[in-house]
């Protein structure tokens, strides 16, 4: 068994990686902390257990071994340098934290300290018709892509509480990393990176146009368009409200040289070369791996997990370029010389 300790709640972040932890037959929830009050009840809630005094509590807690970072964005940096130094094994969920700088400062201290470390970013990946997808694109068994477009985001009733259920949407950039290109796009940018690899360039369009952010002056809606060279691909990520109760849009498109592939597996739809499929057939006996399952994977064989901080890093700096896309109203080349979040000069 490994001993859990969580470190904050952001957006109910850490409740929902406590109710993962105490249904995982090989972890064991010890202690947490959130400083926020509310989050704070809910976390502890969640855990079923008491929670620590502070954040330093919990990361030299003798009876942990993996911490999982579920703090503000902006706070991750700091807490992953600790946990590494102190030898724990780190789970960080998305997204991995608020700008480039800090993204580089998650790398170096887990190189330095030659830490375990995975990123949970499951709603596309976790699922399994992706998952296999992804696996089986990335074998080369359809072929050379030609066009690539993903629609990724929440639906929401035009009545619905988005500001009293999740203020932290409406931080500042400073602290959150910015509006739902951050917190929706992080899903699809990590998803497109580990099929599709590092874009050329980046252009992106962001919009807001829910009360709520508008008040707030934060975008809940983006288009996000990486250059492959001979290809686009095309992120559509955020929320927006409809006539309908919530629910979810990942609706997925891929073309290749000799095929077409749609897929949207909540809707329990797969179209193949414009003929209906059986996501029970396409899917079989394939089940992705947990982020937890590939941590501890990593903490008992040294394998590097899949899901790995490397790349949610370059997810970062992709996010950023595309925020400095928007404000420029240009393409921007990709990697940045000096990549920044360029959302925290406004």
């Amino acid at each position: 068994m490994y001993g859990i300790g969580i470190l904050g709640n952001c957006c109910t972040h850490g409740a929902g990686a406590a109710a993962q932890a105490n249904n995982h037959p090989k972890t064991d929830l010890i202690t947490g902390f959130e400083g926020q009050s509310r989050r704070g009840h809910e976390l502890a809630e969640a855990m079923g257990v008491p929670l620590a005094s502070g954040y330093d509590e919990v990361i030299h807690h003798p009876d942990i071994q993996i911490l999982i970072v579920t703090s503000n964005p902006c706070d991750k940096a700091d807490l992953i340098e600790k946990a590494a130094a102190a030898g724990k094994a780190i789970f960080v969920n998305k997204p991995l934290c608020h700008s480039p700088e800090d993204a580089k400062r998650i790398v170096r201290a887990i190189e330095k300290h030659e830490t375990p470390a995975v990123f949970d970013a499951p709603m596309i990946k976790g699922i399994s018709a992706y998952d296999c997808l992804l696996k089986r694109v990335r074998a080369g068994e359809f072929g050379r892509i030609i066009n690539y477009h993903h629609s990724f985001g929440m639906l929401f009733d035009q009545d619905f509480p988005i500001a009293k259920r999740w203020p932290e949407r409406f931080d500042p950039p400073s602290v959150s990393g910015g509006g739902e290109m951050t917190n929706m796009g992080c899903y699809a940018i990590d998803f497109a990176l580990r099929m599709l690899g590092l874009p050329l360039g980046i252009q992106a369009r962001s919009q807001t146009f829910w009360e709520p952010y508008s008040a707030s002056n934060v975008e809940n809606f983006g288009q996000i368009l990486l250059d492959y060279g001979s290809y686009w691909a095309m992120l559509t990520v955020g929320k927006q409200t409809t006539t309908e109760p919530r629910s979810h849009r990942n609706a997925l498109t891929i073309e290749f040289e000799t095929g077409n592939i749609f897929l949207d597996a909540q809707a329990g739809v797969l179209m193949y070369n414009g003929a209906s499929l059986s996501l029970d057939t396409f899917v079989g006996n394939h089940q992705p791996v947990s982020a937890m399952d590939q941590l501890i994977a990593s903490l008992e064989k040294g394998s590097l997990p899949e899901s790995d901080i490397y790349t949610a890093a370059r997810g970062v700096d992709v996010l950023c370029a595309g925020y400095q896309s928007v404000i420029d109203g240009q393409p921007v080349d990709f990697p940045m010389q000096e990549p920044v979040n360029p959302l925290f000069e406004r």
